[in-house]
């Protein structure tokens, strides 16, 4: 972590626990959960700008195989601003201060919705793919996504058209090279999710789901995957296909949930296809295939049903019925993950690994929460980590308003 985090860091946090209702106190105002709300007398005009930081350790268990440092991290360190003009027109800006590049702008997009829950989106923003990817990350029951999450597209420039109701959804949209993508840049790429529920209220939810995702590339582009154990407290990466040369890469995903009352089973799996790829530009190249999959179990011990998003087609964020200010003892979450990727396919020999996730979450209120997490590698089997099975201590405040 840079030096001016670890200088300024500790202010900032101070700053934020005694903000006036910050810490342990609801904010003023019922319909806002921000930092700073305004809205016009009509209500025609209405602006919330909130923030959203995550400060993480990490301590790691090596084998002969790793070096992994013991780290601080500031995992996100986010301001985010949202307009509603009038009752169909949103415009929605986050910034991310603790990235020092260009993927530091995260969403930067301006919607239209109709009275019918029919959505236009054009700008930067998430693509419609995978219920785990499109959970946001403070609604997670873990620290970071799985290992297949490597196989879903970033946030790109775009558009998209989306519908829901109480049951289902459909989103399909055309994108462009975003500011999140690496090494894997395109020139054009669509993207397409549908979901349904038949059982979509709290704690008594079945949810099933659809996804696919094409890119294309420049005929002599290369392309990397490469992905880290489940943790951003290290650069590392356990499995990596190195750098090849390829004309596209498709995603496809099936998605489902079940939730009765605090308890929810999460599974999805994903096949990607890779076409003609090649480790050199005289090669004629092969078409192959990437996959992975994960299964998450968890358990509200505190008894609050399972939340789900209608709008989004994914499970939503825990609010505790007793938070800490008034006396209660705030949200319990613990949740098990069993996740594997795979990105070995001749002539590509990029690794396939298997981790084991045992986390606990303790949500103090709507505006804090603490995160403690066990990842364990159970194997990785091919490419420069083989044999390796470190594990992973990790744990994370998060502060939201």
């Amino acid at each position: 972590m840079s030096l001016l985090y670890q200088r300024y860091l500790p202010y900032v946090v101070l700053g934020l626990l005694f903000l006036p209702g910050f810490s342990l106190a609801e904010p003023a105002k019922k319909n806002c959960d921000s930092l700073f709300c305004y809205s016009s007398k009509d209500d025609f005009f209405q602006f919330e700008s909130g923030t959203r930081l995550q400060l993480d350790r990490g301590v790691f268990i090596n084998d002969s195989r790793t070096d992994f440092d013991n780290e601080w991290n500031v995992r996100r360190a986010r301001l985010s601003s949202s307009a509603q003009i009038g009752e169909h027109l949103s415009i929605d800006f986050t910034y991310d201060f603790a990235r020092d590049d260009r993927s530091a702008i995260r969403n930067a997009f301006i919607r239209y919705t109709s009275a019918n829950n029919t959505r236009f989106t054009v700008g930067h923003f998430k693509e419609p793919f995978g219920m785990e990817r499109l959970t946001s990350v403070q609604d997670l029951a873990f620290l970071e996504r799985s290992l297949v999450s490597l196989l879903t597209p970033p946030r790109s420039l775009g558009v998209e058209l989306h519908k829901h109701t109480h049951h289902w959804t459909a989103a399909a949209g055309m994108f462009t090279t975003g500011t999140e993508s690496s090494s894997n840049d395109t020139k054009f790429g669509t993207s397409a999710r549908v979901t349904f529920a038949p059982q979509s209220d709290a704690g008594r939810i079945v949810h099933f789901g659809l996804g696919i995702a094409h890119r294309n590339t420049d005929s002599q582009q290369e392309v990397r995957f490469r992905q880290r154990p489940e943790t951003r407290n290290t650069d590392i990466r356990l499995i990596d296909t190195r750098t090849f040369i390829a004309d596209s890469y498709t995603y496809l995903g099936i998605e489902s949930a079940i939730a009765r009352g605090p308890w929810a089973l999460q599974a999805e799996y994903i096949y990607s296809h890779v076409g003609k790829a090649r480790i050199n530009e005289t090669d004629s190249g092969e078409n192959i295939h990437f996959s992975g999959w994960h299964i998450d179990l968890t358990w509200i011990a505190s008894g609050e049903p399972q939340p789900y998003n209608h709008e989004k087609g994914t499970f939503g964020r825990l609010r505790p019925a007793h938070s800490v200010q008034h006396g209660g003892w705030g949200a319990w979450r613990l949740g098990m993950r069993l996740s594997e990727l795979d990105l070995t396919n001749h002539p590509i020999t990029g690794g396939r690994q298997q981790n084991l996730t045992t986390g606990l979450t303790w949500v103090l209120n709507r505006n804090i929460s603490l995160s403690s997490e066990y990842v364990k590698v159970l194997k990785v089997d091919g490419g420069e980590f083989t044999n390796a099975s470190p594990a992973i201590f990790q744990s994370r405040l998060q502060i939201i308003y």
